[in-house]
């Protein structure tokens, strides 16, 4: 039996917590596959909270809350977090007893959390790398000045506009690529974060490896209909995702006279940036068909996106969306951006549809060209969810990760 303690940004302070995203598929599938007995150490501000225990996996909480003060101070500065509680990983170390410990979130303020942990070798689990899409922050035609000024007033007051992130972001990225030094061995699945991950860590040893999916994604299935056309979009509330893109296509489309819904799940109609758009592009979402839905659960995201004419992916900026694989599962013909990890994902005209970055008359002559073509997306579909199946297939995860676990152990003890 191997012993794998996650480090995890997520929160699991309600002990019947159950979950939904990728990192708990995978400690699921892990502890289910009967060779592993997993633990996830993740931050809390409850110092009340103790280990706890459920379907086979430990949880152990490392408090961490800062003061009042000390947050509208870094606030005001700009200055993110960096986290370094040696004494209490050192404790959950020495307590669950891991051989290896896999980290999530370099690109966080957990990033440099296992920096100092020499005896068992630790596996960064490579998500997004922000050093490599500060260049891609703001949409074209966007100035940082642009971007503050149009911005809520409680987002000034609260130092929290997307310029303000900028400036944080831009010393996080410098966390990131000192912590980038401090590990040896690192896990990701595209040529891209491959790519900045050789630069940024030359001397440590990189693992391919592929990720599990949310369940509820892979026994839905994309069946083509006639009528209103329903593009579909999930995002995070980030400025770089694409909204832009989003707005612009949107207006074209309806220049056009398509009947069409664009609706956006991830934010809501309240998300501060929607007036930043706005007012900058002189164009209204609502009055273009574009509708912010809010968050959903997986489940009826998956149904939303088996009645979807297009899922639409115009991010700026992205390593492995893990709602565009999402979407490929279940067969949805994807219009995605060509920027990042997304080529290794998706092959252009095969198994979807790759536009330039930020090119909405691309976007909008795709939809306006295929909506009717009924046996082109059934074959889009058909090629997608073949390639996500067998990327995303458990056994081939598991078997992966079996490989990459073995050789990191060989390769620590070789160095010892």
């Amino acid at each position: 039996m191997i012993r794998i303690l996650f480090i995890s940004y997520l929160s699991y302070d309600n002990p019947v917590y159950k979950g939904g995203g990728w990192v708990n598929s995978l400690a699921y599938i892990l502890s289910e596959s009967g060779k592993y007995e997993v633990a996830i150490a993740y931050i809390s501000s409850n110092s009340k909270i103790t280990e706890w225990e459920s379907d086979g996996i430990y949880y152990y909480p490392i408090y961490y809350k800062e003061s009042l003060m000390k947050r509208v101070l870094m606030r005001l500065r700009r200055m993110p977090s960096d986290i370094v509680n040696d004494s209490a990983v050192n404790e959950i170390v020495s307590r669950f007893k891991p051989d290896i410990v896999q980290l999530f979130g370099i690109e966080t303020f957990i990033g440099g959390i296992a920096r100092n942990i020499t005896e068992i070798p630790v596996v960064v689990h490579i998500q997004g790398i922000i050093s490599a899409i500060l260049g891609n922050w703001f949409p074209r035609g966007f100035s940082s000045f642009d971007v503050w000024w149009h911005s809520p007033f409680l987002e000034k007051l609260f130092v929290r506009t997307p310029s303000d992130l900028f400036v944080r972001s831009m010393r996080l990225s410098q966390l990131e690529k000192r912590n980038y030094q401090s590990y040896r061995y690192y896990l990701g699945r595209t040529k891209w974060d491959c790519r900045i991950s050789r630069f940024l860590a030359p001397n440590s040893q990189y693992f391919h490896c592929d990720e599990l999916l949310r369940p509820e994604f892979y026994i839905r299935r994309w069946k083509y209909r006639i009528g209103q056309v329903i593009l579909t979009t999930i995002l995070n509330g980030e400025i770089y995702k694409g909204f832009d893109t989003i707005l612009q296509t949107a207006v074209l489309l309806k220049s056009a006279g398509l009947n069409f819904v664009w609706n956006i799940y991830g934010v809501d109609e309240s998300f501060p940036l929607k007036s930043v758009f706005e007012k900058q592009m002189k164009y209204s979402f609502y009055s273009n068909n574009v509708y912010f839905k809010g968050k959903k659960e997986a489940d009826e995201l998956a149904d939303i996106l088996s009645k979807s004419t297009f899922y639409v992916h115009p991010s700026h900026a992205d390593n492995s969306p893990n709602a565009l694989c999402e979407a490929m599962l279940i067969g949805v013909p994807c219009i995605a951006s060509c920027v990042g990890g997304i080529p290794s994902l998706c092959v252009d005209n095969v198994s979807g549809f790759l536009v330039s970055d930020g090119d909405s008359y691309h976007v909008a002559n795709i939809v306006l060209s295929f909506y009717r073509e009924k046996d082109r997306l059934i074959a889009i579909s058909t090629e997608a969810r073949k390639l996500a199946l067998s990327r995303h297939n458990v056994d081939n995860v598991l078997k992966q990760l079996d490989g990459i676990y073995k050789d990191i152990h060989s390769l620590s003890t070789t160095n010892k």
